[in-house]
């Protein structure tokens, strides 16, 4: 079992506090996750997990002993740590008394592309936490093949997409910061590019989305960039029938996501 550890210098504490910075997670490519429930879903989907911290006072139910049971069945290096020191490396005000140190699951475009049923989601400078680990989540959900974010979007490892995804990035591959510019070239002739646009004239329902797909969604200002426009195949919008001026992206994204695999997965022209 070991010792606990009471101290913030300890090279794995060290470590854990350094993935609040985005430089470090792109350089190490690891990433934290927090709570029993990003934990149990680590395990169901055999990440990649480096290390797991756990307090105490976590253990003293049966069911939290009985996870950290299965966490070290697994293989995963499991350490007790001191509440100040989890205080230490956890992002929320009361830390749950668990979190993990994972290794991101990286992708190349070449090899998304590489599928021949490929079906992305492209967010086009979603800058939104929150959003963006709606997205992936449905994404996956969807049966989205894979994720590509354009240069300035919010990195999917931020503690806070981590959450909102609820264990989305297990399982779905995410290329980063590749510029709108190069995405729109690398799709070209490929893919079918499908944009969402608030002033498209064409209904998101009235559209076919079989074969060789990437569903595009623009930042919550400004909207998709005009390199990724120029490349579209199409431009689709969501009618609103109310008095609002648009929907959140999270939820443009779940309306359109579904729409696809609607026709895509019970063969609705």
């Amino acid at each position: 079992m070991g010792s606990i550890i009471t101290s913030r210098a300890n090279r794995y504490v060290k470590l854990a506090r350094s993935l609040y910075r985005r430089a470090q997670r792109e350089k190490t490519g690891l990433y934290l996750l927090e709570g029993k429930h990003l934990l149990m879903e680590a395990l169901a989907a055999r990440a990649e997990v480096e290390v797991v911290f756990y307090e105490p006072h976590f253990v003293r139910s049966a069911e939290h002993a009985g996870l950290i049971s299965r966490l070290r069945e697994a293989g995963y290096l499991c350490l007790e740590v001191e509440p100040s020191v989890m205080e230490s490396v956890a992002a929320t005000v009361t830390p749950p008394g668990v979190l993990a140190i994972a290794r991101q699951k990286r992708a190349s475009l070449s090899l998304l592309l590489e599928n021949p049923e490929v079906f992305l989601l492209v967010a086009d400078g979603v800058q939104d936490p929150g959003n963006l680990g709606t997205m992936l989540r449905t994404a996956v959900a969807a049966g989205c093949t894979g994720a590509v974010l354009t240069g300035g979007t919010v990195d999917p490892y931020n503690e806070k997409v981590v959450r909102a995804a609820m264990g989305a990035l297990f399982h779905l591959p995410v290329v980063t910061g590749i510029a709108a510019a190069q995405l729109a070239l690398r799709l070209k002739g490929k893919v079918r590019v499908i944009v969402a646009h608030v002033d498209a004239v064409r209904p998101y329902y009235d559209y076919d989305y079989g074969g060789r797909v990437a569903l595009v969604l623009g930042n919550e200002n400004r909207g998709p960039s005009p390199e990724i426009l120029k490349q579209a195949e199409a431009q689709v919008s969501i009618p609103l029938w109310g008095p609002v001026e648009s929907l959140n992206v999270a939820v443009a994204a779940a309306i359109l996501l579904y729409e696809a695999a609607r026709r895509r997965h019970m063969g609705e022209a």
